[in-house]
């Protein structure tokens, strides 16, 4: 392999059979590395015969060879496949060809204003992909960014949903607003002007913007936001978990979607 390209390793069996078979971030498969007591599990002989139909090459290694690899990985479930880095989605593209034109309850999306947390990442990807969220906008600067830990934490959901960088937030708000877009915020701050989740009325297509923990979103992106939501918590505490409460809400997005079919 070429030594000036920068690669990096998928572990795990949802992640590499996600990576084979969607491959939402566009990586190029350079090589399947199988440990040769996993081959027989049915699961990985699924991702085998994925893998034979695109033509990716499938290195076999002896168990003491492929934990010299495992190194780097606790668990990697007997597989790992070497992939050139993601490549994030042109928001641009989706809002020109990816909008479903008969049925825009299908596009809604996720904005992360100052998440940094790369747990709290990979747990709102699953959760996008849980609950049929297509894509998740991120900045390029003070922001998490995609890397194998978000992968493996993730659990394959990396492959299955799109990621778009953008250079402003407040910027793609609008630009999602001329698309026709109703632009959800998050806040802990209990105003007249704000809803609460359970009766609240999404129209789609739409977007839900999620900050940090400590900062929330920013003043500039909430004003640009068309709605502003909170979730009811009983009891002393007064934040959830970014990752908790995109989940809740996600939840509560897909439920309405449910009820009106």
């Amino acid at each position: 392999m070429d030594k000036n390209i920068n690669y990096e390793y998928i572990s795990g069996i949802n992640p590499v059979y996600s990576l084979i078979t969607r491959n939402a971030g566009r990586r190029k498969i350079y090589k399947l590395i199988i440990k040769q007591r996993r081959k027989k599990d049915s699961r990985i002989q699924n991702i085998i015969i994925e893998a034979e139909k695109k033509n990716i090459d499938i290195v076999e290694l002896e168990p003491a060879r492929f934990d010299s690899i495992s190194i780097r990985d606790n668990n990697p479930q007997g597989i790992y496949a070497m992939v050139s880095p993601y490549s994030y989605g042109d928001l641009d593209d989706y809002l020109k060809n990816g909008l479903n034109k008969e049925d825009n309850s299908k596009s809604r999306l996720i904005i992360l204003d100052g998440v940094t947390d790369i747990g709290n990442f990979g747990s709102i990807i699953r959760n996008c992909h849980a609950f049929g969220f297509e894509g998740i906008v991120i900045p390029r600067r003070r922001s998490v960014a995609v890397n194998e830990r978000v992968s493996k934490i993730s659990a394959g959901a990396l492959e299955e949903v799109k990621v778009f960088r953008v250079v402003n937030i407040v910027r793609t708000i609008k630009k999602l607003k001329e698309k026709g877009f109703w632009i959800y915020g998050t806040t802990l701050n209990i105003t007249p002007e704000v809803e609460y989740l359970d009766k609240v009325k999404f129209i789609f297509p739409m977007a839900i913007v999620l900050g940090s923990e400590d900062k929330g979103i920013s003043r500039l992106v909430g004003s640009n936001c068309d709605i502003m939501i909170s979730i009811k918590l009983a009891g002393r505490m007064q934040s959830l978990n970014v990752s908790v409460a995109s989940g809740i809400i996600l939840y509560k997005v897909q439920e309405q979607i449910e009820k009106a079919n």
